[in-house]
């Protein structure tokens, strides 16, 4: 079972913290990752680092005690991972004394928190969810955000992941209540989806990020493109499908 980490947005500006807050949580869903967002300031205390799985510290406003005792944290404890949200160089040169995990720099956009949350990967991969199915006479776990889309055969369904395809014994539908609802739609009696591995929609059909082709319901169509269009809007993706 995945466990929920705690992500502290460190900023004393209100803007900031909720703009980042926001891309976080587009971020948690679409990797399907459980995290709680908090935000303080930048006052980082030594249990600081006890409490949270990673920090996401704004550059403005970072003195030297500040500075200070964000070394003596990540010295207690390196596993809680520091992103530096950085308005220009001087700052985050300031700043690598604390040997950040990443850097976001200002303004802050999703493809940027997105990015460093990927170099980040050690720090919350342990709150990651989990699939657990039956294959064959065994069973098989599959972390979900590599799911791109999944298939009906029969009684058994084929999982289209970034490891490769793979065919398990469970119904589409069983397969369906295990999934969180975003990122993962279903577009067709035989197919669903995860909306961050799509590429686009034509023709009624879904390209996906593997360059497979997913076909859309006829009565669906108006309401994938309605649901593609407000996720990708979610995370400043702005062109057509």
């Amino acid at each position: 079972m995945n466990k929920e980490l705690c992500i502290a947005i460190c900023t004393a500006d209100q803007q900031t913290a909720a703009l980042v807050s926001r891309l976080l949580q587009s971020w948690a869903q679409e990797i399907c990752v459980s995290v709680e967002i908090k935000k303080q300031g930048l006052i980082f205390e030594p249990q600081t680092a006890d409490f949270y799985a990673m920090l996401l510290v704004d550059s403005n406003g970072l003195g030297m005690d500040e500075l200070a005792n964000l070394q003596r944290l990540r010295e207690k404890n390196p596993a809680c991972g520091v992103v530096l949200l950085a308005g220009d160089d001087r700052a985050a040169i300031g700043v690598y004394q604390c040997h950040p995990n990443a850097l976001v720099p200002k303004p802050v956009t999703y493809s940027g928190l997105s990015a460093a949350m990927e170099r980040c990967f050690p720090c919350w991969q342990r709150g990651l969810s989990w699939l657990d199915l039956p294959l064959q006479h065994k069973r098989v776990r599959i972390p979900l955000y590599q799911l791109y889309y999944a298939e009906a055969a029969g009684r058994n369904t084929i999982l289209h992941r970034a490891g490769g395809v793979l065919q398990v014994n469970c119904s589409l539908s069983s397969l369906e209540e295990q999934l969180p609802y975003p990122p993962f739609l279903r577009c067709q009696k035989s197919f669903l989806v995860h909306l961050g591995a799509i590429k686009r929609l034509t023709g009624g059909e879904l390209i996906m990020c593997n360059n497979r082709v997913v076909p859309v319901a006829r009565g669906k169509t108006q309401r994938v493109q309605a649901e593609i269009s407000a996720y990708w809007k979610q995370r400043g993706r702005e062109e057509d499908i």
